[in-house]
């Protein structure tokens, strides 16, 4: 079995490349833009800008400019500035056979980042971090969540941290063009589920974590580029702990997406299932919400499936990182999960 390859621990001074391989950032959000990146230099890292970052390109120029910083041996990171709608449509120009012979380095954030995250983790073995994105890391932030970005990527390889659910989520979208230097408004309590367990047990899922977006991984996982049994085989025999978090699915796609996954063998190599919020509970033109779709994919599951974690398009957003291993544990009574701790280890 390989092992999964943690690129080095983030330090002063490292260069940190910003690029757009999904959406570029518009004129409008240039403010909100400034100040993330003033806020990293702060920090005391580099700032490289990649030349799609603030201008649209097409597919080929965004690969080849992601490929670019790939290769550059003096970038120690990866962060675009958000995710987009179609980071699919670059994966035809990037050759991910060349990318096992560079320097890893970290690529960071979540959305559509994660459509190439999670497959330069399963092909290339590549552990990538799922976290908040970078226009979210503005300087006067206070969120623990936030702030713990940075320290999760200034681990060595080998060393562990744990993570606890917020205590309270935020239920409305920031407009980083109209309010660029908001913060988190988190102001609804939080409470982490189990969709599947009813009576009262103490659960431990362990697994080596994978995952993100399933509006984008719902089409790739079981396909040439993200073949999650091969994935399996090769770095987590141990099993997988499998996250996903809907940005813009109907309740019904989301049922058809879960269904398709179990139809293709994607549950056999699973130990359990982690659903973020969701960021569309309800339809105004279907019957069942978000609620009643998982229930119909996932509720007979007899892994665990905890849900509404904070992962995903409802901040706040956990760090999970691809391909490290993974110990989840929780007091669970009538389907509420307290005591929840979730440990990472880079191994």
């Amino acid at each position: 079995m390989e092992s999964i390859i943690f690129p080095a621990p983030l330090k002063g001074g490292d260069k940190i490349a910003i690029c757009a391989f999904s959406s570029c950032v518009e004129k409008p959000y240039h403010v909100r833009l400034d100040a993330v990146i003033h806020g990293l230099k702060l920090r005391g890292y580099q700032v490289v800008e990649g030349e799609c970052l603030r201008h649209l390109k097409s597919a080929k120029e965004r690969a080849d400019e992601l490929t670019r910083f790939l290769q550059d041996d003096s970038i120690a990171a990866v962060m675009p500035p958000w995710g987009g709608e179609l980071a699919m449509e670059i994966l035809q120009y990037i050759n991910f056979d060349a990318i096992k012979s560079y320097r890893p380095k970290w690529i960071v954030g979540f959305s559509d980042v994660s459509t190439f995250m999670c497959i330069l983790t399963a092909r290339c073995g590549w552990a990538t971090l799922h976290t908040a994105n970078l226009m979210q890391q503005h300087p006067d932030e206070t969120d623990p969540h936030c702030l713990q970005v940075f320290d999760v990527l200034a681990l060595n390889k080998g060393e562990q941290f744990e993570q606890l659910p917020a205590e309270y989520y935020q239920d409305k979208t920031i407009n980083y063009a109209t309010e660029p230097n908001a913060l988190f408004n988190l102001t609804q309590p939080s409470q982490w589920r189990c969709l599947n367990y009813k009576d009262v047990r103490d659960i431990e899922l362990t697994g080596r974590l994978f995952g993100g977006c399933l509006d984008s991984l719902n089409v790739l996982l079981a396909t040439r580029y993200l073949d999650l049994h091969s994935f399996k085989q090769s770095y987590a025999q141990e099993g997988l702990v499998l996250y996903l978090e809907n940005a813009e699915l109907s309740p019904t796609a989301v049922a058809r997406s879960l269904m398709a996954l179990k139809l293709n063998g994607v549950f056999a190599d699973i130990n359990g299932i982690v659903l973020g919020r969701s960021a569309l509970v309800k339809s105004p033109y279907q019957d069942i919400d978000y609620y009643d779709a998982i229930e119909l994919a996932l509720g007979k599951c007899i892994f665990p499936v905890i849900i509404d974690a904070d992962i995903g398009h409802v901040a706040p957003n956990m760090s999970l990182v691809n391909g490290a291993f993974c110990t989840l544990k929780a007091k669970i009574n009538k389907g509420l999960a307290s005591e929840v701790s979730v440990t990472t280890s880079l191994k």
